[in-house]
């Protein structure tokens, strides 16, 4: 009985010591994270599109619209000098006045709307007061909020094996461009805290925890998500798609999307059509664009090439070149300051934010397979493939627009799924998951090939510090 006592102690010390540790491992990747946005708003800025961001913020103070006539919304102007550098967040207080150039921006107001109870955008006599710090301090607290949520779920979905944690959370904040465009005055912000929560919610579903709470979670999520922007939204509608078809296969029924938990939540839903529909009276659209509300200053814009002067490639070499450039915006920077690596996506420099594209493929061999980890990569692999489709249709619609419209070459940003990345995460951790458990046979072999895996898993991780916050300490000076 003694000796039985003291294994028992043994044990729970032994289970303590690795919840400590794992805990440890996510506290330091949130602080990180943290300081590389407080470090990117402090010393680099050049933010994408921040000056229309937050005239979208100021246009709202102004004119206090639950939605706004976007055909009116123009762009500030600041008043003492001719730059819109807005600078770093010790800067002072900046003074602008509205122009006369159209904002492009057309997203929902929800984020603009979270953004004016920062109070760093006043308007006194037309004359509007920026407060940087407190705006971009504003969007961190929301960015952490939203990182926090991603590792929450790290932390309560995967196995008590601490490399497990460790590269869930290195693969959850080293994409560089999610730290750098969390520092600014941005929506994906609210689209990251919304497709977080939503992925929460499903799993929650997937573990067939098919309560209120769950479904009040999921609507949240998809609320957030929708009224954030459009892309955001057609993810989080693509991958709900995906997993009621696997969970048909699956279970051949849908009997929970007539229980009274998720009817309670439809409102919800109702109000999301609302909008898009009040936007659609207003516009003609449900995703008004530049061209449709101020033709002509878009054809004077850096949006349209003239004919004459357009780059002309055919679908396969478009393919290539916009692909490459998705990449590039994947494993770099790219904004006002850019840092797209060069050289091979193999190459040392690439090869690891890569890799997070393409590894979670792997995860669909594991869908046949009938263990309790089923959930979870049901979950991921909806929402995985909700981006790859979503990343397709803006290739085609980009494809679409320079051929027949504007002969543009942009559009390529990648940063507009980073919102997923919680999906990313677990899907490529329950690969290795999977590689390190799927075999239960405790052999000599299995000893060595558990090894390989760690030794692998551990390069890996310290690959993806130097490709993302290491790599652009070095070099960055380089690109500005």
């Amino acid at each position: 009985m003694h000796t039985s006592s003291i294994g028992d102690g043994t044990l729970k010390q032994t289970k303590y010591n690795l919840n400590y540790l794992i805990i440890t491992i996510y506290v330091l990747a949130f602080l990180f994270f943290v300081f590389k946005m407080f470090f990117y708003s402090e010393f680099v800025t050049g933010f994408p599109d921040e000056i229309q961001h937050i005239s979208y913020i100021a246009y709202l103070e102004k004119t206090n619209a639950i939605i706004p006539n976007f055909k009116d919304m123009t762009v500030l102007q600041p008043i003492t000098d001719n730059s819109f550098n807005i600078g770093s967040m010790t800067s002072v207080a900046k003074n602008f006045t509205f122009s006369s150039s159209f904002n492009y921006l057309c997203h929902p107001p929800l984020y603009y709307d979270i953004m004016r109870l920062s109070g760093g955008v006043t308007i006194t006599n037309n004359i509007v007061s920026v407060n940087i710090f407190r705006l971009r301090l504003f969007n961190i607290i929301l960015s952490s909020i939203a990182m926090l949520i991603v590792l929450y779920i790290g932390y309560t979905r995967i196995r008590k094996n601490p490399l497990l944690h460790l590269l869930y959370s290195a693969i959850a904040i080293s994409v560089p461009m999610l730290a750098f465009d969390s520092a600014g005055v941005n929506n994906d912000t609210l689209a990251f805290i919304g497709v977080s929560i939503f992925i929460l919610g499903l799993l929650r579903l997937a573990e067939k925890n098919r309560t209120l709470k769950t479904f009040i979670v999921i609507s949240i999520g998809v609320f957030l998500a929708f009224l954030a922007k459009l892309t955001a939204g057609l993810i989080v509608l693509l991958a709900m798609i995906i997993f009621l078809i696997i969970t048909i296969v699956k279970e051949r029924n849908l009997k929970f999307l007539l229980s009274k938990s998720f009817l309670v939540t439809t409102p919800v839903y109702l109000v999301i059509a609302a909008y898009y529909m009040m936007v659609r009276l207003q516009t003609g659209s449900i995703l008004p664009g530049f061209r449709l509300l101020s033709p002509e200053q878009f054809y004077k814009s850096t949006f349209y090439v003239p004919v004459v002067a357009r780059v002309h490639m055919n679908f396969i070499q478009y393919s290539t070149y916009y692909i490459g450039s998705f990449l590039r915006t994947w494993t770099g920077i790219a904004s006002a300051v850019s840092l797209l690596k060069v050289g091979s996506i193999f190459s040392f420099g690439n090869i690891a934010l890569f890799s997070l594209l393409i590894l979670p493929i792997l995860l669909l061999f594991s869908l046949k397979r009938n263990n309790k980890n089923m959930p979870i990569i049901y979950a991921s692999i909806s929402v995985y493939l909700a981006l790859v489709i979503s990343a397709t249709i803006q290739w085609l619609k980009a494809y679409d627009e320079y051929v027949h419209i504007s002969g543009y070459l942009g559009a390529y940003q990648s940063r507009y799924y980073l919102c997923g990345i919680s999906a990313l995460a677990l899907a490529i951790t329950y690969v290795v998951d999977n590689l390190i458990y799927g075999n239960n046979k405790k052999s000599g072999l299995f000893k060595y090939k558990k090894t390989l895996l760690y030794s692998i898993c551990i390069i890996f991780i310290a690959l993806l510090f130097y490709e993302d916050f290491i790599y652009f300490l070095i070099h960055f000076k380089d690109y500005i």
